[in-house]
């Protein structure tokens, strides 16, 4: 068996990973409008489209162990594509197979942003909801007048009534 499985698979996992960056970049998108009912759905995508994901990732697994087989190697280690790249010694395949490799590596260094910013923005949304608890309950009249320095040593600090770490 040639490598082109492999690539097949490879390239079917690029696809995932494409559609998984536009339903992040919709999930972003509903955290920035505060869509509750669009980021649901955003979620309920992506959660489908991981578990696809996971099997396209047993179906690259399967792939790469065929390949090593066609090669004589009897081994169950999961090599790395770089790993792979190393037993292919068709010029074409080694050059197909480096593309995809480096194909996927901007994909997922995409996903990374994205999936930061994503994160960076709930964590501000959820900040933002407890300083407005905390101005509706009134826990934090008290600092935002001056004080002396020795009566503000004094104070505890307000608790919130949020607890963002959740």
């Amino acid at each position: 068996m040639s490598v082109q499985g492999l690539i097949d698979a490879l390239e079917q996992m690029d696809q995932r990973y494409e559609a998984l960056l536009e339903v992040m970049l919709e999930k972003k998108q509903a955290i920035i409008s505060n869509e509750y009912d669009g980021l649901v759905r955003t979620m309920s995508k992506e959660s489908k489209m991981l578990k696809g994901i996971e099997e396209q990732e047993k179906q690259i697994l399967a792939s790469a162990q065929a390949f090593l087989q066609s090669k004589g190697i009897k081994s169950r280690l999961e090599l790395t594509i770089t790993e792979l790249l190393r037993l292919v010694f068709d010029p074409e395949e080694k050059r197909a197979l480096s593309e995809i490799q480096n194909k996927l590596s901007e994909r997922l260094d995409k996903l990374k942003q994205v999936n930061t910013l994503n994160q960076s923005l709930i964590d501000q949304s959820l900040s933002f909801i407890d300083f407005s608890l905390n101005l509706m309950v009134g826990g934090m009249d008290e600092e935002a007048t001056y004080a002396p320095p020795q009566q503000q040593e004094k104070r505890t600090s307000a608790r919130s009534n949020f607890d963002t770490r959740a």
